[in-house]
């Protein structure tokens, strides 16, 4: 399962959200723990540059085995600092193309939904910085 961590610092490094995520996987110790030592499968770091705002966030995404440790994680850095880095963890949901809302006009005029317009920022573009 994937983590999500937002607004991060500019200088924020893979390491670092690396060994934060471990952290937070840390719990009371339990002979089960051995076995199910949580493992960051990928991190990813991305910019991401409003144009009309002209803003630039940062933003990481960690892919942590076993997603039963992915709740652990949550719950304890959620609201704390570590490293020097305030975090506010959630779980990532994938979107696919397929699946996007703003492609099925006509399947949302035809359901009578009540928000017309779309809550996603435009002119945003995208990077990834670093992948791991």
């Amino acid at each position: 399962m994937w983590i999500f961590y937002k607004h991060l610092p500019k200088n924020v490094t893979l390491k670092e959200i690396q060994s934060v995520t471990l952290k937070g996987a840390r719990n009371n110790w339990s002979p089960l723990s051995i076995f199910n030592k949580p493992r960051i499968k990928r991190t990813k770091i991305i910019r991401i540059r409003d144009l009309q705002k002209d803003s630039v966030e940062y933003h990481a995404i960690v892919q942590v085995n076993p997603t039963s440790a992915t709740e652990t994680i949550i719950e304890n850095l959620d609201g704390r600092t570590v490293n020097g880095l305030y975090l506010r963890p959630h779980r990532y949901q994938r979107r696919f193309a397929n699946r996007d809302r703003r492609n099925m006009q006509n399947e949302v005029a035809q359901s009578g939904e009540r928000r017309k317009s779309d809550r996603r920022r435009d002119n945003l573009i995208t990077r990834v910085m670093a992948i791991d």
